[in-house]
């Protein structure tokens, strides 16, 4: 058993990945929050979260900087951030800014359950689809032909 905070400004994509938990780890406590003011004081309240499931656009946020905040009042509670964003550097950024992990909003159910498995195991969870795909082209870029 899970507890859980999902701080998303959304209330559909709340209730969305409060079915995922609910589904995928039964029994978790979870709590909802709409901006970063009300996350933060829920976490001085409940210090034995297990997760933050943060939306990176939310009222309060100003970009990672609501993450650095966020990791600097909870350092011991893990954070993942859950964005429609799907720009390499940003997920990589807030990896660096002390995320154990980055969901993109449009991951299918499985790969969110998954994710949040292997966040809540100890490991660091990265989209492989937005890695892979800025590596390929990269890749695919230096190996091209450069004229004849």
């Amino acid at each position: 058993m899970y507890k859980i905070l999902i701080a998303d400004d959304h209330p559909l994509f709340r209730e969305a990945i409060h079915n995922v938990i609910s589904d995928g780890f039964a029994g978790s406590e979870v709590m909802e929050t709409a901006d970063l003011d009300s996350a933060l004081a829920l976490t001085q309240e409940h210090d034995d979260l297990d997760l933050i499931l943060l939306d990176l656009n939310m009222p309060g946020m100003h970009g990672l900087n609501g993450l650095i905040n966020l990791r600097n009042e909870a350092p011991t509670i893990p954070v993942v951030i859950v964005s429609a964003e799907q720009d390499k550097q940003i997920v990589l950024q807030a990896i660096t800014y002390g995320a154990v992990g980055f969901i993109t909003k449009s991951s299918p159910r499985i790969q969110m359950t998954d994710a949040i498995q292997q966040i809540l195991n100890g490991n660091v969870y990265l989209p492989p689809d937005i890695i892979r795909t800025a590596k390929s082209s990269t890749h695919r870029r230096m190996a091209a032909p450069t004229g004849g």
